[in-house]
Parts: C-alpha cells; sequence; structure tokens
C-alpha cells in the first residue's frame, strides 16, 4: 500500500481520497450508516498509523470484491456494502487511480476502515498500548488463540507453532527502540553448507512475495537459512485483530515463497 500511496500524491493524495470517500457515503441515504460515529479525521489517522498491519496479497486475490472483516456488530448488508466499494472505486477513479493499482488500494484501504468502523463498536478494550507490548503480552496474545508458544531467553524470540491460523512456524521479537514488533519465519537448508543456493532463492522468495525482506545466512549451528522478516510499528499501539491478521498473513506469504524453491535446496514443511 505505501508504494500506491507514494504514487498518487503521497499523504496528501490519501487524504483527498478518503475525504472524498467520505463525503460520497454521506450523501447517500441508503450508506451513509456505515460510517456512523467514525469522522473523516479517525479514518485517515488509522490509514496512516495501520496500514502496515496489512500485507500485499497475491495479485490474483484482488480480482475479487473486498469482504467485510468488521466485526460482526457493524456488518451491513452484502449489497450495500458492495455498493460503498463501488462508491469508493469511483472515487479512486476520479483520483486518477490506474485502473490496475485501484482493486488493491481499495482492499487495503476497505481493510483498515473495517478495523476502524470496529474499534468505533468495541465494547472490550481491542489495542494493546505502546507500552503495553512486552513478552509476557504476546505470548498471552497467542495463548488465547490455543496457539503453543514459548519464549527463547537467549534469542529474545517468541516462538509459535504453526496452529489455529499459523501456516509456518512463526518467531516474533520486540524492539523497544525501534517501537516495532519483527515476524520472523526460517527455512533452513537440506545441505547445510549449500549457502549459495540459498543466497540464489533470496532475489526470487522477494519478487514472490514482495512485503517480505529475505535474506540467506549460516545459522549459529552452521547451517545454511533462508530467513523472511516483516515489521509492524507499535508507537501507535496494536491493534489486537490486525495484529492475528497479519501474523497470520505473514506466515501464509512465507509458505507461499517457500513454493519457489523448486530445486528442493531447503527443508520443506509437510503440506496437506
Amino acid at each position: 500500500m505505501q508504494d500506491l500511496v507514494e504514487k498518487y500524491g503521497g499523504v496528501s493524495g490519501l487524504k483527498k481520497i478518503l475525504e472524498e470517500f467520505a463525503l460520497r457515503i454521506s450523501r447517500e441515504r441508503g450508506l451513509m450508516h456505515y460510517l456512523f460515529s467514525v469522522t473523516p479525521p479517525q479514518l485517515i489517522t488509522d490509514q496512516l498509523q495501520l496500514s502496515h498491519f496489512i500485507m500485499r496479497k497475491p495479485d490474483i486475490d484482488y480480482r475479487s470484491s473486498p469482504g467485510q472483516t468488521a466485526i460482526r456488530d457493524v456488518q451491513i448488508r452484502p449489497q450495500v456494502f458492495e455498493d460503498v466499494i463501488k462508491v469508493l472505486m469511483m472515487t479512486l477513479k476520479d483520483a486518477k487511480v490506474h485502473f490496475n493499482d485501484a482493486p488493491r488500494m481499495a482492499a487495503h484501504i476497505m481493510e483498515v476502515m473495517e478495523e476502524t468502523r470496529s474499534k468505533a463498536a468495541d465494547i472490550k478494550k481491542s489495542v494493546y498500548k505502546p507500552a503495553e507490548i512486552t513478552v509476557d503480552t504476546l505470548l498471552a496474545f497467542f495463548r488465547t488463540q490455543s496457539i503453543p508458544v514459548h519464549h527463547d531467553a537467549v534469542s529474545g524470540e517468541i516462538l509459535a507453532r504453526p496452529e489455529y491460523g499459523l501456516a509456518y512456524p512463526l518467531s516474533t521479537v520486540i524492539h523497544p527502540a525501534s517501537k516495532t514488533i519483527r515476524l520472523l519465519a526460517r527455512a533452513q537448508a537440506i545441505d547445510a553448507k549449500n549457502l549459495k543456493a540459498v543466497e540464489a532463492l533470496v532475489l526470487v522468495a522477494s519478487q514472490k512475495v514482495p512485503p517480505i525482506a529475505f535474506r540467506a545466512y549460516t545459522d549459529a549451528d552452521g547451517v545454511a537459512t533462508l530467513e523472511g522478516a516483516y515489521e509492524v510499528p507499535t508507537q501507535y499501539g496494536v491493534p489486537k485483530r490486525l495484529l492475528q491478521r497479519v501474523t497470520n498473513h505473514f506466515t501464509w506469504r512465507f509458505d507461499e515463497a517457500l513454493k519457489a524453491d523448486v530445486n528442493e535446496v531447503l527443508i520443506q514443511p509437510e503440506r496437506d
């Protein structure tokens, strides 16, 4: 999403799009309730602060219209939601967003917007404050999803097994200095000494899954390893729903990147 924001006028361009969208929705009697209790400034703030929690998906996923991801209490009739999407797509078209970029931009905008609408209706606390982002908090976060997890005191990583939404083993590290949570996934080489073969996969994996930063290195045990990393900010708070979504999506995308290993350099996970 960040590449599209820069392509179409930066932050000021995004603000204009969101303000125009909100204005158009407010003028439609059958749609105005979609943004009930949500103001344009709230929409803009969340789009700027939460966009990193929405990972880019495979291009084929954007051929379908975005779906509702808000909590059940604020979901609207499917036909009305489709009309909301139509208004957003028309707004993007009038803002000169290219038709090839509009589906992805609309999908990312809607996913954050659905979180904004959910927060406005939340009864229980749904956002971790920056000071609450601790190892214990993340351990509890995963355990409430029934995901087996433990903390490695040496590396500082929180290690989660691939269950209940996670498609691949996940490591999570809190970086207080940079105010981020780093998501990590790793695959080791079948031939432990074949670092060059793993290095050759970095470019292929990066092209297949652009949001993830890949690198090849030799780990502490001397095994050539492919690592994928993705960071989300904590300085504005961390919505629980989006944290669950981004951790799931990260593991799915890393697992997808491993399919680029056509020469079977890496130890592959068992697939159903």
